[in-house]
Protein backbone atom coordinates (compact mmCIF):
# COMPACT_ATOMS: atom_id res chain seq x y z
CA UNK A 1 0.00 0.00 0.00
CA UNK A 2 2.93 2.10 0.91
CA UNK A 3 4.58 1.53 -2.10
CA UNK A 4 1.81 2.45 -4.44
CA UNK A 5 1.02 5.59 -2.94
CA UNK A 6 4.58 6.61 -3.14
CA UNK A 7 4.57 5.85 -6.50
CA UNK A 8 0.92 7.79 -7.29
CA UNK A 9 2.55 11.14 -5.32
CA UNK A 10 6.14 10.55 -7.88
CA UNK A 11 3.70 11.07 -10.78
CA UNK A 12 2.31 13.70 -9.93
CA UNK A 13 5.23 15.40 -9.20
CA UNK A 14 6.72 14.49 -12.62
CA UNK A 15 3.03 16.58 -14.24
CA UNK A 16 4.01 18.97 -12.34
CA UNK A 17 7.79 19.29 -13.61
CA UNK A 18 6.55 18.83 -17.09
CA UNK A 19 3.84 21.77 -16.62
CA UNK A 20 6.40 24.08 -15.31
CA UNK A 21 8.94 23.09 -18.03
CA UNK A 22 6.41 23.41 -21.27
CA UNK A 23 5.61 26.87 -19.86
CA UNK A 24 1.89 26.01 -19.01
CA UNK A 25 2.06 27.83 -14.99
CA UNK A 26 3.42 30.99 -13.97
CA UNK A 27 3.51 31.71 -10.46
CA UNK A 28 1.72 29.54 -8.65
CA UNK A 29 -0.68 28.54 -11.34
CA UNK A 30 -2.34 24.98 -12.00
CA UNK A 31 -2.86 22.43 -9.83
CA UNK A 32 -3.07 18.49 -9.80
CA UNK A 33 -5.25 15.94 -7.85
CA UNK A 34 -5.22 12.33 -8.15
CA UNK A 35 -7.27 9.33 -6.46
CA UNK A 36 -5.97 6.89 -3.95
CA UNK A 37 -8.30 4.46 -2.22
CA UNK A 38 -11.03 6.98 -0.63
CA UNK A 39 -8.74 10.14 -0.25
CA UNK A 40 -7.04 12.57 -3.22
CA UNK A 41 -3.45 13.26 -3.17
CA UNK A 42 -3.30 17.02 -3.99
CA UNK A 43 -0.52 19.62 -4.75
CA UNK A 44 -0.65 22.54 -2.43
CA UNK A 45 -1.50 25.73 -2.75
CA UNK A 46 0.95 28.87 -3.33
CA UNK A 47 3.76 26.76 -3.99
CA UNK A 48 4.98 27.07 -8.02
CA UNK A 49 4.82 23.59 -9.30
CA UNK A 50 8.42 23.74 -10.52
CA UNK A 51 9.00 23.47 -6.69
CA UNK A 52 7.04 20.61 -5.61
CA UNK A 53 8.38 17.79 -4.13
CA UNK A 54 7.27 14.50 -2.91
CA UNK A 55 6.87 15.44 0.85
CA UNK A 56 4.55 18.62 -0.25
CA UNK A 57 1.57 16.34 -1.61
CA UNK A 58 -1.26 16.62 0.82
CA UNK A 59 -3.79 14.08 1.37
CA UNK A 60 -7.49 15.07 1.29
CA UNK A 61 -10.84 13.51 2.06
CA UNK A 62 -13.65 13.14 -0.45
CA UNK A 63 -14.81 17.13 0.79
CA UNK A 64 -11.28 18.58 0.12
CA UNK A 65 -10.21 18.88 3.26
CA UNK A 66 -6.76 18.22 4.12
CA UNK A 67 -6.06 14.79 6.01
CA UNK A 68 -2.55 15.33 5.97
CA UNK A 69 0.78 17.01 4.77
CA UNK A 70 2.49 20.12 4.87
CA UNK A 71 0.34 23.49 3.31
CA UNK A 72 -3.16 23.93 2.56
CA UNK A 73 -5.83 22.76 -0.41
CA UNK A 74 -5.74 25.11 -3.28
CA UNK A 75 -8.46 27.42 -3.33
CA UNK A 76 -10.24 25.44 -6.36
CA UNK A 77 -10.66 22.07 -5.21
CA UNK A 78 -14.26 22.17 -5.66
CA UNK A 79 -13.70 22.12 -9.56
CA UNK A 80 -11.66 18.91 -8.91
CA UNK A 81 -14.39 17.57 -6.82
CA UNK A 82 -16.99 17.73 -9.23
CA UNK A 83 -14.82 16.22 -11.53
CA UNK A 84 -14.68 12.98 -9.40
CA UNK A 85 -18.49 13.33 -8.42
CA UNK A 86 -19.43 13.93 -11.97
CA UNK A 87 -17.83 10.75 -13.28
CA UNK A 88 -16.22 7.33 -11.11
CA UNK A 89 -13.91 6.83 -14.35
CA UNK A 90 -11.87 10.10 -13.66
CA UNK A 91 -8.89 8.91 -11.64
CA UNK A 92 -6.90 12.11 -12.28
CA UNK A 93 -7.50 15.83 -12.81
CA UNK A 94 -5.15 18.44 -14.32
CA UNK A 95 -5.61 22.67 -14.14
CA UNK A 96 -3.16 24.30 -15.91
CA UNK A 97 -2.97 27.29 -18.26
CA UNK A 98 -1.16 26.31 -21.84
CA UNK A 99 -1.04 29.38 -23.31
CA UNK A 100 -2.79 28.57 -27.29
CA UNK A 101 -5.76 26.68 -25.50
CA UNK A 102 -6.07 29.50 -22.80
CA UNK A 103 -6.30 32.20 -25.60
CA UNK A 104 -8.80 30.30 -27.23
CA UNK A 105 -10.82 30.36 -24.58
CA UNK A 106 -10.64 34.05 -23.60
CA UNK A 107 -12.11 34.43 -26.89
CA UNK A 108 -14.41 32.21 -26.42
CA UNK A 109 -14.43 29.42 -29.51
CA UNK A 110 -15.31 26.07 -28.89
CA UNK A 111 -11.90 23.59 -30.74
CA UNK A 112 -13.54 21.69 -33.87
CA UNK A 113 -11.14 18.38 -34.71
CA UNK A 114 -10.21 18.16 -37.49
CA UNK A 115 -7.31 15.74 -37.28
CA UNK A 116 -8.80 12.13 -37.57
CA UNK A 117 -6.50 10.41 -34.74
CA UNK A 118 -7.10 13.34 -32.31
CA UNK A 119 -10.62 13.17 -33.15
CA UNK A 120 -9.79 9.16 -31.50
CA UNK A 121 -8.44 10.74 -29.00
CA UNK A 122 -9.86 13.12 -27.62
CA UNK A 123 -13.11 13.75 -29.69
CA UNK A 124 -14.48 16.16 -32.05
CA UNK A 125 -15.36 19.06 -30.27
CA UNK A 126 -13.71 20.81 -26.97
CA UNK A 127 -15.91 22.83 -25.65
CA UNK A 128 -14.91 26.47 -24.10
CA UNK A 129 -18.06 26.02 -21.00
CA UNK A 130 -19.48 29.35 -19.60
CA UNK A 131 -17.91 32.16 -17.70
CA UNK A 132 -18.12 32.02 -13.82
CA UNK A 133 -16.02 33.12 -11.17
CA UNK A 134 -13.62 30.84 -9.44
CA UNK A 135 -15.31 29.61 -6.27
CA UNK A 136 -18.79 30.10 -7.72
CA UNK A 137 -21.58 27.13 -6.84
CA UNK A 138 -21.61 27.40 -10.34
CA UNK A 139 -18.89 25.66 -11.80
CA UNK A 140 -20.23 22.42 -10.20
CA UNK A 141 -22.64 22.20 -12.70
CA UNK A 142 -20.22 23.89 -15.37
CA UNK A 143 -17.53 21.10 -14.72
CA UNK A 144 -20.42 18.35 -14.46
CA UNK A 145 -21.89 19.01 -18.11
CA UNK A 146 -18.78 19.64 -19.66
CA UNK A 147 -16.95 15.92 -18.38
CA UNK A 148 -20.53 14.15 -19.53
CA UNK A 149 -19.41 14.97 -22.98
CA UNK A 150 -15.56 15.37 -22.77
CA UNK A 151 -12.45 14.53 -20.79
CA UNK A 152 -10.82 17.94 -21.85
CA UNK A 153 -12.37 21.73 -21.95
CA UNK A 154 -11.37 25.47 -21.97
CA UNK A 155 -12.34 28.02 -19.01
CA UNK A 156 -12.51 31.65 -19.85
CA UNK A 157 -10.03 33.39 -18.39
CA UNK A 158 -9.25 30.13 -16.14
CA UNK A 159 -7.23 27.80 -18.73
CA UNK A 160 -7.88 23.96 -18.98
CA UNK A 161 -9.11 21.38 -17.01
CA UNK A 162 -8.45 17.59 -18.23
CA UNK A 163 -9.25 14.62 -16.80
CA UNK A 164 -7.96 10.80 -16.67
CA UNK A 165 -7.80 7.49 -15.83
CA UNK A 166 -4.44 7.80 -14.48
CA UNK A 167 -2.65 11.55 -13.99
CA UNK A 168 -0.63 10.88 -17.24
CA UNK A 169 -3.74 10.76 -19.31
CA UNK A 170 -4.76 13.36 -18.14
CA UNK A 171 -1.92 15.81 -19.24
CA UNK A 172 -1.75 13.99 -22.44
CA UNK A 173 -5.15 14.88 -23.04
CA UNK A 174 -4.11 18.75 -22.37
CA UNK A 175 -0.43 18.59 -24.27
CA UNK A 176 -3.03 17.33 -27.28
CA UNK A 177 -5.38 19.87 -26.98
CA UNK A 178 -2.82 22.45 -26.62
CA UNK A 179 -0.72 20.82 -29.74
CA UNK A 180 -3.86 21.02 -31.91
CA UNK A 181 -5.26 24.36 -31.30
CA UNK A 182 -1.56 25.53 -31.55
CA UNK A 183 -1.31 23.71 -35.41
CA UNK A 184 -4.99 25.05 -35.93
CA UNK A 185 -3.82 28.67 -35.14
CA UNK A 186 -0.99 28.00 -37.82
CA UNK A 187 -2.88 26.69 -40.44
CA UNK A 188 -5.71 29.33 -40.35
CA UNK A 189 -2.51 31.58 -40.91
CA UNK A 190 -2.33 30.08 -44.68
CA UNK A 191 -5.62 29.33 -45.46
CA UNK A 192 -9.18 27.87 -45.48
CA UNK A 193 -9.10 24.37 -42.99
CA UNK A 194 -10.57 21.67 -44.72
CA UNK A 195 -13.26 19.92 -42.53
CA UNK A 196 -13.28 16.43 -42.16
CA UNK A 197 -16.24 14.74 -43.92
CA UNK A 198 -19.02 14.13 -41.13
CA UNK A 199 -19.56 10.99 -42.07
CA UNK A 200 -15.29 10.26 -41.47
CA UNK A 201 -15.68 11.82 -38.08
CA UNK A 202 -18.72 9.79 -36.95
CA UNK A 203 -16.83 6.61 -37.83
CA UNK A 204 -13.92 7.96 -35.70
CA UNK A 205 -16.04 9.01 -32.60
CA UNK A 206 -17.71 4.63 -32.64
CA UNK A 207 -13.94 4.07 -33.14
CA UNK A 208 -12.99 6.01 -30.16
CA UNK A 209 -16.10 4.55 -28.23
CA UNK A 210 -15.29 1.23 -29.18
CA UNK A 211 -11.59 1.50 -27.25
CA UNK A 212 -13.62 2.60 -24.23
CA UNK A 213 -12.47 6.44 -24.46
CA UNK A 214 -14.46 9.08 -23.00
CA UNK A 215 -17.76 9.27 -21.29
CA UNK A 216 -19.91 7.25 -22.26
CA UNK A 217 -22.10 9.52 -24.41
CA UNK A 218 -21.09 11.38 -27.99
CA UNK A 219 -19.42 14.43 -27.71
CA UNK A 220 -20.91 15.24 -30.48
CA UNK A 221 -24.28 16.27 -29.07
CA UNK A 222 -22.36 19.86 -28.31
CA UNK A 223 -24.24 20.88 -31.44
CA UNK A 224 -27.12 20.61 -29.71
CA UNK A 225 -26.53 22.65 -26.42
CA UNK A 226 -28.15 25.53 -25.57
CA UNK A 227 -25.69 28.61 -26.75
CA UNK A 228 -24.13 30.89 -24.09
CA UNK A 229 -21.87 33.75 -24.23
CA UNK A 230 -19.43 31.25 -24.16
CA UNK A 231 -19.96 29.83 -27.46
CA UNK A 232 -22.67 31.42 -29.87
CA UNK A 233 -22.39 31.15 -33.69
CA UNK A 234 -22.13 35.04 -33.90
CA UNK A 235 -18.98 34.45 -31.84
CA UNK A 236 -17.52 32.37 -34.17
CA UNK A 237 -18.56 34.13 -37.35
CA UNK A 238 -17.25 37.09 -35.84
CA UNK A 239 -13.70 35.52 -34.77
CA UNK A 240 -13.78 33.46 -38.38
CA UNK A 241 -14.74 37.03 -40.15
CA UNK A 242 -11.83 38.71 -38.24
CA UNK A 243 -9.25 36.95 -39.30
CA UNK A 244 -10.48 36.38 -43.01
CA UNK A 245 -10.43 40.13 -43.12
CA UNK A 246 -6.19 39.28 -41.27
CA UNK A 247 -5.45 37.51 -44.47
CA UNK A 248 -6.73 39.66 -47.23
CA UNK A 249 -5.55 42.97 -45.81
CA UNK A 250 -1.95 41.04 -45.91
CA UNK A 251 -2.24 39.69 -49.46
CA UNK A 252 -3.06 42.84 -50.83
CA UNK A 253 -0.24 44.10 -48.79
CA UNK A 254 2.19 41.69 -50.39
CA UNK A 255 0.74 42.79 -53.89
CA UNK A 256 1.63 46.35 -53.43
CA UNK A 257 5.25 45.59 -51.63
CA UNK A 258 6.19 43.54 -54.49
CA UNK A 259 5.10 46.67 -57.31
Amino acid sequence: MGNRREFLIDAIVEICQKLDKKGWVANHDGNVTLRFEDTLLATPTAVGKADIVPGMILTLDSEGKKIQGIGNPFSEIKLHLAAYKTRPDIQAVVHAHPPFSMARGLVRLDFEIEIPEAVVSIGDVIPVVPYALPGDPGNDSIVADALSRCDVFMMPGNGVLSVGRDVKEAYLRMELLEHLIKIDYYARSMGAVTPLPPDHKQKLLEKRASLGLGPKVSSSTFSSKPETPSSTQDDRSLTQNDLIKQLIAEEIKKIFLNK
